[in-house]
């Protein structure tokens, strides 16, 4: 029966390729949060001709007050059963939302082109490849006559690109879903993610004291202060770049956190105006063996010497984001099967491995769910210019979430 689900799977490609076009051309940007209501209704559709049964969330206002969540559409979750009779649940979420399209686009990012192997739009990888090649594995199990060993449930959310409180989170949260076993975005190939870094996000304003540009010393000029700070902040930087996981990554550089600053920058009014107030971002990554009550004190240790150390100028830090790192819980049965479909459809040994960015599994995850990650790829150009996602790829995501449907139990 393997057999000829994965025969079916390889020459039934165009099933897959409409379906992501058909996503890409429904542009869930976010922010502020575009065409939600549209996409759960298409995606509701596709859902039912697959027999699923279907159920629609709100997130309601105080949750997207809660979270500083403003505009766009209304958020919706929609979540699809296949209830098969067995006694476990594996629940696949997939978020449907995207970042905003990037300049240098040499195509209409929310049309989609199929061209040379792959599909081109906003979201092909990331991750709305992932959502037709879950749905394709769905199709392939029902028209093979292969009933899955396991109760199926699907999730597709929103907002997991502004940190998934309000589409998961929410979901997770107040147990609107089930799982004994989960499984969303992640690793491509023969990578499979079993968690990922930490995320500590900061928003750091550095106050001086504007004057005219000809009498610079009557004011303090706080983008040179914020300067200063930011000398002193590298070498904390530094400092952190040499901690080390002992967890299994992909990529060795990968095994240490990261600290960004000025991925957001602001200040200044007009050329001739001392700058009073300055602003910039931290982006700090935080490996499994940190946490962030102990990376914030770091941070607020080097802000409260400098605000010691200069009286006429004040350095205020707000945290915009703050989430733990998150690994799985093992289960050696899960990820034996795991293992087993990703090394019949690649050829190569399964590697699990933690993801430096996080993923919306880190909710299942934290309630001792065994959860892990594995997408559709394109390249990994997810929030970059002119995204794709290889058709080959869409088609063996396929085969490696049908052969665990049809396995797990």
């Amino acid at each position: 029966m393997e057999n000829k689900l994965l025969k079916y799977l390889g020459c039934n490609k165009r099933y897959v390729i409409n379906l992501v076009s058909k996503l890409i051309e429904i542009p869930t940007v976010n922010p502020p949060g575009e065409n939600y209501e549209k996409m759960a209704a298409f995606l509701e559709s596709e859902c039912r001709k697959l027999k699923l049964v279907t159920r629609k969330y709100i997130t309601p206002k105080s949750v997207l007050d809660k979270h500083r969540v403003n505009g766009g559409s209304k958020r919706v979750n929609l979540v699809a059963d296949l209830n098969t009779g067995c006694k476990k649940i594996l629940h696949i979420n997939s978020h449907y939302d995207v970042v905003p399209a990037t300049d240098n686009w040499k195509t209409d990012p929310f049309k989609a082109i199929v061209k040379g192997g792959r599909v081109y739009g906003r979201g092909s990888e990331d991750m709305k490849g992932n959502i037709a090649s879950v749905l394709f594995a769905l199709k392939a199990l029902k028209d093979c006559g292969m009933k899955p060993k396991i109760n199926i449930q699907l999730s597709f959310t929103p907002d997991e690109e502004i940190g998934g409180k309000t589409g998961l989170g929410y979901l997770v949260e107040k147990m609107l879903v089930k799982a004994d076993y989960a499984m969303s975005e992640g690793y491509s190939g023969n990578y499979v993610s079993v968690g990922n870094k930490g995320v500590l996000w900061a928003e750091v304003e550095v106050i001086g004291k504007s004057a005219h540009g000809s009498m610079p010393y009557k004011g303090v000029n706080s983008f040179e202060r914020m300067n200063m700070l930011v000398n002193e902040l590298e070498r904390l930087k530094n400092k952190i770049l040499k901690r080390k996981t002992r967890h299994n990554m992909r990529d060795a550089i990968s095994k240490n956190p990261s600290f960004v600053m000025g991925g957001l920058l602001e200040g200044g009014v007009k050329v001739n105006i001392v700058p009073g107030i300055t602003k910039f971002s931290i982006d700090r990554r935080l490996i499994p063996e940190e946490n962030i009550s102990a990376a914030k004190k770091e941070i607020e240790a080097v802000i409260g010497k400098f605000n010691a150390r200069y009286k006429d100028s004040k350095v205020n830090i707000r945290f915009v984001s703050q989430e733990n790192p998150a690994i799985s819980k093992k289960d050696s049965a899960f990820f034996k099967i795991v293992s087993r479909a990703v090394e019949i459809t690649t050829g190569k040994y399964a590697n699990f491995s933690v993801m430096p960015g996080a993923t919306d599994m880190r909710y299942f995850m934290r309630e001792g769910i065994p959860s892990i990650g594995y997408s559709a790829s394109g390249g990994e150009k997810w929030h970059s210019d002119n995204e794709f996602v290889y058709i080959s790829s869409l088609v063996n995501t396929a085969k490696v979430y049908a052969l665990i449907m049809s396995n797990l139990s």
